[in-house]
């Protein structure tokens, strides 16, 4: 088969057909059309643009227009904006107090989790840090640094003796 050339097309659209309606009880012919495959093609077109047309009119026209998403005036959709961080700020303020309730629930039940400070300090250190903290460098200072030292000696030997 050889592909069809330009002209053989040409001459196929412009080749007559004819349309016919026949009435199938009486076989009378209703309607008789002469057609050709352009008349056919420009007719369809026509119809479909039409229709297209008439669609996007009756859209952009009427209220249906809303239903079309992202279409809309400036008016709502800054109302819906403002909407929208209205929910969002009521359900964080929801959120905070179911928080705080259950909290006070806890409170009141007794079931705070609590961390519980398990590191042991130096009683020495502690004491040292405080008498240098209180009293300036004198002799009281320095007395009762050596009373500390007294007292840790004493508690030394109550340990060892026990």
């Amino acid at each position: 088969m050889r592909p069809p050339k330009r002209s053989d097309i040409f001459k196929k659209l412009n080749t007559q057909y004819r349309l016919v309606f026949i009435d199938e009880e009486t076989l009378q012919e209703v309607g008789s059309f002469q057609l050709t495959m352009r008349k056919l093609y420009i007719l369809l077109s026509s119809m479909f643009m039409v229709v297209a047309i008439i669609t996007v009119c009756v859209l952009l026209l009427t209220p249906l227009r809303y239903y079309i998403p992202g279409y809309g005036d400036r008016k709502t959709h800054a109302t819906v904006v403002r909407l929208k961080q209205t929910v969002d700020s009521l359900s964080d303020m929801v959120a905070a107090q179911q928080r705080y309730e259950e909290n006070i629930r806890n409170v009141i039940t007794g079931n705070v989790p609590t961390k519980k400070d398990t590191a042991l300090l130096d009683v020495n250190k502690v004491k040292q840090e405080e008498m240098k903290s209180l009293l300036p460098i004198t002799a009281i200072k320095k007395e009762a640094i050596e009373d500390v030292k007294k007292d840790n000696k004493k508690k030394k030997k109550k340990v060892t003796n026990e």
